[in-house]
């Protein structure tokens, strides 16, 4: 798996955890909120800051997170999608190409996703057993760092900070960056959230046609 694809799953898992963090919050009771949300969406841009270049690259769509079902759909500069089950990692092209990629003989892969499952049933020691958290809030803004353990994580990346806003009662996960060893970044913005309780029958028959 390339950097590119451990770089999404690793999104993934720190935007699964923002999702009800608020001030003075624990790593535990962010566990038990996530469950709350059963499918959550939303708008995202993305900028990569590549190491040793005085360039940004820019790209913008949508995102849904679902439990062990993950999308991306990616509009601009040029419309793709990455699919993420809980074993399978889907990419659609712009010239409709599909690359389909097992994680069952990919233990980076297995870390990172088992963790975001475990992030919704509540399961507090699979993400410890990935990363090293710091967790820190304030009045109306709080913050989490991961450092990956897995050292085949730890070869593409070296710290992934996830930030929002919110407080006790309800909270709203707002960007995450990825520091690469080379020392580029990625950063994520997140807006213009919504929940609902389940997915749609497309969506579903998208989870299944993966398994």
């Amino acid at each position: 798996m390339n950097r590119k694809h451990l770089t999404a799953l690793a999104a993934m898992v720190i935007f699964s955890v923002a999702a009800a963090v608020a001030q003075n919050a624990s790593v535990e009771s962010v566990c038990r909120s996530l469950t709350s949300n059963p499918v959550t969406t939303g708008n995202f841009t993305q900028e990569k800051k590549i190491a040793n270049a005085k360039r940004t690259l820019k790209s913008s769509g949508t995102f849904l997170f679902s439990g062990k079902l993950v999308i991306w759909d990616t509009a601009k500069p040029v419309a793709s999608s990455l699919i993420v089950t809980g074993d399978k990692i889907i990419q659609k092209s712009p010239n409709g190409k599909t690359t389909v990629l097992s994680g069952k003989d990919n233990e980076a892969f297995k870390g990172v996703s088992q963790s975001v499952t475990a992030l919704f049933s509540g399961d507090k020691s699979a993400l410890e057993k990935n990363f090293t958290i710091k967790f820190s809030s304030t009045a109306n803004s709080w913050q989490m760092v991961l450092t990956p353990k897995d050292k085949t994580v730890a070869s593409a990346m070296k710290t992934i900070t996830v930030s929002g806003t919110g407080n006790s009662k309800a909270s709203t996960f707002t960007g995450l960056v990825v520091e690469q060893l080379d020392g580029g970044t990625i950063t994520y913005t997140f807006t213009d959230h919504k929940y609902r309780e389940e997915l749609s029958d497309a969506e579903k028959a998208l989870l299944n046609t993966a398994k």
